[in-house]
């Protein structure tokens, strides 16, 4: 039985259709032979899909490979478009992801976003560092952001555990003089959830389907 979600926001702020008409050739990108999950909302609840009925009645993986299959779902109440962390075909993980979220105190903190900043700041760093030039950082649309590269490879769970404690001890080493991060540092989780627990990831511009806030791509720094 599919899980049942309660949004914080029922109606987001723009029409469906056309957002995602807007948008969707970016998403595409990041969805093409992948394994999707989609959160549809009907009313004041959402359902999570991870699997679709076919023809011979055989239930399936969730694969969008182009911007007509996209809207098809958005026309069946799709509202928030997730895509597994490794191709549709293997077990590896080819995006890397840190997740940097916030809890209460950061975010009604008045320097809670020049906190995130310096924290994703440093993340980008470390990921330029070992080679992933070609990164981003994108809001999660609800508590955080994500900062993002694609890998030339795939790698397994070990390799990526061992990159989450990396980036988990240079953050912290590198910002533990900070007062700021002393006071407040302890509010603010850094981790590998999204490529470990989850596999899987809100791709960018895509809905939030609790807040309808968009999964939007950051300039460099957040504050500036």
């Amino acid at each position: 039985m599919p899980k049942r979600l309660i949004p914080m926001v029922l109606k987001p702020s723009v029409r469906l259709l056309k957002y995602y008409d807007i948008v969707g050739d970016v998403m595409i990108n990041f969805l093409t032979n992948r394994r999707a999950a989609i959160i549809r909302q009907v009313n004041d609840t959402a359902v999570l899909m991870t699997r679709v009925k076919h023809e011979d009645g055989s239930k399936l993986p969730i694969i969008i490979n182009s911007k007509d299959e996209l809207i098809r779902y958005v026309k069946a109440g799709g509202t928030d478009f997730m895509a597994s962390v490794g191709t549709a075909l293997s077990r590896g993980i080819d995006m890397a992801i840190i997740d940097v979220k916030g809890g209460r105190r950061v975010w009604m903190l008045d320097r809670g976003l020049d906190l995130m900043d310096m924290i994703v700041t440093v993340v980008r760093i470390i990921f330029e560092y070992v080679g992933l030039t070609n990164n981003a950082v994108i809001f999660d649309g609800m508590n955080g952001f994500k900062v993002i590269a694609s890998l030339s490879k795939e790698v397994n769970d070990e390799v990526v555990k061992s990159f989450v404690n990396l980036v988990s001890e240079v953050v912290n080493r590198s910002l533990k003089w900070l007062d700021l991060f002393q006071a407040y540092g302890s509010d603010v989780i850094i981790g590998g959830n999204t490529m470990l627990k989850v596999k899987m990831y809100r791709v960018p511009l895509s809905l939030h389907w609790s807040t309808k806030l968009s999964a939007i791509p950051l300039a460099r720094s957040m504050t500036s």
